[in-house]
């Protein structure tokens, strides 16, 4: 036994995308474990002691807590490539990670414990973040490919991200709860968002070329910083309260991912899983885009929010969780030597988390017992989706290479 977890632990610690992701996964199953008991107090009209609203502190774990694995776990895998540059050091990413894993367990932990664990927590997540930057900064700097559209906007992007952790922080502080609250939005608007168009349209006509006929790459020079501003508009319009505004952002960005969307022709992939998958999920976008702009023109004409959380959980669920699911899947098995063919398991676990979603989008229009069985819907499958995918791909970390190579 000792000599197993050895070797999990020596594979686990090879490659980025294997320490990160690993993160990642466990960050994403502690944050639902956590909000999940809070849901069923509320339901049980049971109150609930915490530092700060718990339902800020679910935005903040399931955004700015989870999303660095992931995001980092591919970037400092893919943007060396990308750039031409050096692999990052394994001494680098093996610290970068000890620090975020802290970071998030302490923040974790804070939530219960007091103020002062949450925001060492938070403080050592935007620690992480830093140096991750760094590093993506230094990879550019020394790079030797033509182009680095696509790392330098990742970059711009996910100094957005850093400064919002940062801003949390010093929110936090301060006891400025109401800007604390106001980050998670900032984060995915202004870095979530953002970061899955600059990953998506780098990767998704370089994924559907081989696998679809005659198909053409759309990859327009303009789009990414186009879609940046928007999103960073919309997360700072937001940041603001001025809701009833959003329209004027969102509308274009709604138009402009949608028109990638069918550049894209995702649905000419339904013979690949693993291609229709990033497709379908890049999909949400639009669809959150969309949302957002409904409820900005409805605030706009004094109706209120109708559509209450609707788009931001069509973003964080619908747009994030789906990309890192098929993208997670398609790296992991790309890098362990495996087929890139995503198994029925991971076909069938992809349907449920976007069953997960819709089931989150139908609760924030409904109301009543209505309400809640859709919440309890969405939550179990959202477990029943992650869950055996998580433990799928959690072993894979733990094993080396199918074909004897390194990383």
């Amino acid at each position: 036994m000792p000599g197993s977890v050895f070797e999990a632990g020596r594979c686990l610690i090879q490659a980025p995308h294997r320490l990160f992701f690993m993160g990642g996964l466990g960050a994403l199953m502690v944050g639902m474990l956590w909000w999940a008991p809070v849901l069923v107090m509320r339901w049980a009209g049971m109150a609930s002691a915490y530092p700060v609203p718990a339902i800020w502190l679910h935005a903040w774990l399931m955004t700015v807590g989870v999303f660095p694995f992931f995001v980092f776990g591919f970037l400092l895998t893919a943007l060396p490539r990308w750039v031409a540059a050096p692999p990052v050091s394994p001494l680098i990413y093996r610290s970068m990670a000890a620090v975020l894993y802290a970071g998030y367990a302490l923040t974790v932990v804070g939530t219960l414990a007091g103020i002062d664990f949450l925001m060492a927590g938070i403080a050592l997540t935007a620690l992480a973040w830093a140096l991750g930057l760094g590093v993506l900064m230094r990879c550019v700097l020394v790079a030797r490919a033509p182009s680095l559209m696509h790392a330098r906007w990742s970059i711009i992007v996910t100094a957005v991200g850093c400064i919002g952790a940062l801003a949390g922080l010093g929110a936090l502080g301060q006891a400025r709860q109401s800007l604390f609250a106001a980050m998670p939005t900032l984060a995915l608007w202004g870095f979530v968002g953002p970061i899955v168009f600059v990953v998506a349209h780098r990767m998704l006509p370089f994924f559907s070329e081989p696998m679809i006929a005659d198909y053409r790459r759309y990859q327009p020079v303009w789009s990414p910083p186009l879609v940046v501003a928007l999103s960073l508009g919309h997360g700072v319009l937001a940041f603001n309260g001025h809701h009833a505004w959003l329209f004027t952002v969102d509308l274009p960005l709604a138009l402009i991912t949608g028109w990638h969307a069918l550049r894209w022709r995702g649905w000419a992939a339904s013979h690949v899983p693993l291609l229709w998958s990033l497709h379908m999920a890049f999909a949400w976008l639009p669809i959150a885009a969309v949302l957002s702009a409904v409820q900005s023109l409805a605030l706009f004409a004094g109706y209120g929010a109708v559509l209450g959380l609707a788009p931001t959980h069509a973003l964080g669920m619908g747009l994030a969780t789906s990309m890192v699911f098929a993208m997670v899947t398609r790296v992991s098995l790309g890098h362990s030597g495996r087929r890139l063919e995503m198994d029925n398991l991971s076909v069938l676990c992809f349907l449920i988390l976007q069953l997960a979603v819709v089931a989150r989008l139908l609760a924030e229009v409904t109301a009543g017992h209505l309400r809640w069985l859709f919440l309890f819907v969405a939550i179990g499958a959202w477990f029943e989706a992650i869950l055996p995918w998580a433990i799928r791909y959690g072993r894979i970390y733990c094993r080396p290479r199918l074909d004897g190579q390194p990383g």
